[in-house]
Order: structure tokens, then sequence, then C-alpha cells
């Protein structure tokens, strides 16, 4: 061997993780069966439009809706981006499956719709439902909108929910405001409710009565837009750039020639523009819920959601784990300590480190959340461990940005 110079490469000294899956979406659609690559009932993941070939889903008439979700989530989001699908018949027998059917708890105590999320073993974050209903379904308009959108939301704020609390997996959903009539006067107002985890989207990149006549939603731009970025990021962020959609509709009019004030002042997610930008933005990411509720943003949603994930996997190391005791039955303080700092140091690394929760920058011990542990819940008597509060400190969204420009005034 000759003489030379040998060096390796050490690996693991900078701790990197692996990315959390964030930006794992989910479909639920109708749609026809293809051959036998495509079938109803069946949870498939695709990650590029090269997958989706793969399945066989084409643009034809009986699944083009699903394929311009899929083109324009891959579109806005990019390929890489994991996302989980299910489809429906059409038909139960020769009854039009509505949307809320598949939102509704069946004998097995469970929702059509559940199936999804059971598949992805919970790594779904959010929920898309896109209707492509039999040519012969008709929407009854009430308020507005198929009057099935308004079931749908209720049913899907209960499945989610539900799934929060018994598997841990919370996440969110956005529907269409599927058969919009037009006239927002007409819309129920969503910012009196309380579904805190289910929003609604107004306007497509297609017209109503244009060559496919879509009477939806644009919402695998959304959803593609909400999987390429991190949760704290808004959707509506000008500096992340223009829709890739060249123009989006409402109904028949182009998205600027409507009043989307009057859709954002209601609780609506919607398309604008902005004066000396090219192209179209979302006005805003609410959900339907008030103004006052602390998770009336998808945005706090995705942070909160995130933050609850960490904190359930960091604590379920202590689950029946053995505690020490105080002479009353108390957990002992520096057990106490022990629980506090690894759920902190749990949700600070993915999440305060990279930018997602604000932290105190004149505070070099501030890590954007806090944790304490009640230390007057006797363990010895309830077998509790009881945690008197965890916070984390969100990101603020320059909503309304105020300025009083005048001159200079000129002095002598």
């Amino acid at each position: 061997m000759l003489p030379g110079i040998e060096i390796e490469f050490k690996n693991g000294a900078l701790g990197q993780v692996v990315p959390s899956p964030d930006g794992c979406m989910g479909l639920i659609t109708m749609a026809d069966e293809v051959s036998t690559t495509f079938l109803h009932e069946t949870p498939y993941v695709v990650k590029s439009m090269v997958d989706v070939a793969a399945l066989g889903i084409i643009d034809s008439v009986g699944n083009h809706r699903l394929y311009k979700f899929l083109s324009e989530f891959f579109e806005e989001g990019g390929s890489g981006q994991e996302l989980w699908i299910m489809a429906f018949a059409k038909l139960d027998d020769t009854t039009p499956i509505k949307m809320s059917e598949l939102f509704t708890v069946g004998g097995n105590g469970k929702t059509p719709a559940e199936q999804l999320l059971d598949a992805s073993n919970g790594k779904i974050r959010g929920l898309f439902a896109v209707w492509n209903p039999d040519a012969t379904y008709t929407p009854v308009i009430t308020d507005g909108m198929d009057a099935d959108v308004v079931l749908t939301k209720s049913k899907g704020q209960t499945l989610l929910e539900r799934y929060t609390s018994t598997k841990y997996a919370p996440a969110f959903m956005v529907l269409e405001a599927y058969g919009f009539s037009g006239v927002h006067t007409a819309l129920p107002d969503l910012t009196a409710e309380s579904n805190n985890r289910v929003g609604i989207l107004i306007g497509n990149t297609e017209s109503r009565t244009g060559t496919t006549g879509s009477m939806g939603s644009a919402l695998g731009c959304l959803a593609g837009r909400l999987a390429k970025h991190q949760v704290q990021v808004n959707i509506g962020r000008v500096a992340n750039g223009a829709l890739k959609p060249l123009k989006f509709f409402i109904e028949d009019d182009l998205a600027e020639s409507y009043d989307v004030e009057s859709l954002h002042d209601k609780g609506y997610i919607s398309i604008r523009t902005h004066v000396g930008r090219t192209g179209y933005f979302f006005t805003d990411d609410p959900l339907a819920t008030s103004v006052s509720d602390d998770y009336h943003a998808i945005t706090h949603r995705r942070v909160i959601d995130k933050a609850y994930r960490i904190a359930y996997n960091a604590l379920l190391d202590f689950l029946l784990d053995d505690l020490q005791l105080t002479n009353s039955g108390t957990i002992a303080e520096i057990n106490a300590k022990t629980i506090e700092s690894q759920v902190i140091n749990a949700i600070y690394s993915p999440m305060t480190v990279n930018g997602e929760l604000s932290a105190d920058l004149t505070d070099s011990k501030d890590k954007g959340v806090i944790c304490k542990i009640d230390l007057t819940e006797n363990v010895a008597s309830s077998s509790k461990l009881k945690l008197a509060y965890l916070q984390v400190r969100p990101k603020g969204h320059a909503r309304y940005i105020i300025v009083p420009l005048g001159f200079i005034p000129i002095t002598n």
C-alpha cells in the first residue's frame, strides 16, 4: 500500500432528525375504479404524478375531479409530498352517494372516511374531501351551497375530535363549498360556529360553465401549499409567491372580480390578488369557528396539533413508570423536573429551533414552551400524574399593516 493520508467521514455529529410528516395529507373522494390498480375503499399512497399514472388514474370524464386535485396538489406542493387517497363508489345501487355519508358512523362504530386515517396509522395531518358525484346527482342549494356541505362539516368535526381523543392523532379538514350559488349573503357565517378543525374553500381553477363545468373548489392547490410549508406558515403568505395556476374563478367570474372580502369576513378561505404582484393568493386560513377561538386559523391548528403529538410521545415514556414520592404522596420535585425537561426539549428541538414557535430573543433560557407538573396531586392515592399546564408560544401573523405615511417636516 502506497504512503498516503486517510480521512474518514464521521456521521451523526450534527444531531439532525428525520423530518416529521407535517405535510402528510389525505384525500377522500368518489371515483371510478381502474381495473385492478385503483379500487374503492382501498388506501393508496402517491408521491408524484408518476405514482398517479401507475394507478391508472387519468383525466377521464368519470375521474376528472380526482385527477384535477392530484395534478394541482403536486404542481403546488412538488413531487415527494406524501398523499393518501381513498375513493368510494359514486352510487349506492342507483342512488348517488353524498359526501356526508362518508363521514357518518356505521354499524361498526366508524365512518367510511375513518378507514383512510386508520390506514395511515394516524399519520395524516390534513384531510380534504372532494365531491365527485355521479352525473345524476343534483345539489340541493341551501344557505348558498349544497346542503350536504354543512352536514359534512359538522360530521367531520365530530370525527376529528373523536379521533384526536382516542387515537392521539389530531388533524384538520378542508371542504369545498360545492354548488356555491355565488351569493355570499346567503352563506352561513362560519365565525359564529365552533368547528375549529374544519374549513371551507371557495374558489376554483375552473369556471362553473366551462368545458368541465366544475361546482367545487381548488382543494388540490390548497392541500399542496399546506404540504410544502412548515406548520406556522400561513397559506396566504405573499413572500411564498403566487399560486401556480394562472386563473382562479368564483363561479364564472375571475376571482379578482368578486367581493372576496365578504367571504373572508364570514370565515371562508378564498382567492385574491394583490396590486403590484402577479398571480393569485389565498386570502387567509380561517377555520369554521369564532375569531376569538385560539384555533381559529389553520396555522395555529397545525402548530398546536404538532405540539400535541410530540408531547404525547414524550409523556408515553412515563406511562406506568415508577416515581419517587414525598411523604404526602405527591411526586418528588426532582422527578417532576425530569419529566418537565423531557417534554420541553422534545417540543423545543423540532419546533422552536426550526422557527415554528416563538422564543423570547432577549432571554437565552426561553424555549417557546413551558411545562409544569402539578406538585399537589396525590399520586399515591389517585395514580394520576397531572400537568398543571403545557403551553407553547405561536408565531404572530401580520394580517394588517398600518403605515402613517407623510412628509418629513421642514424646520428652519
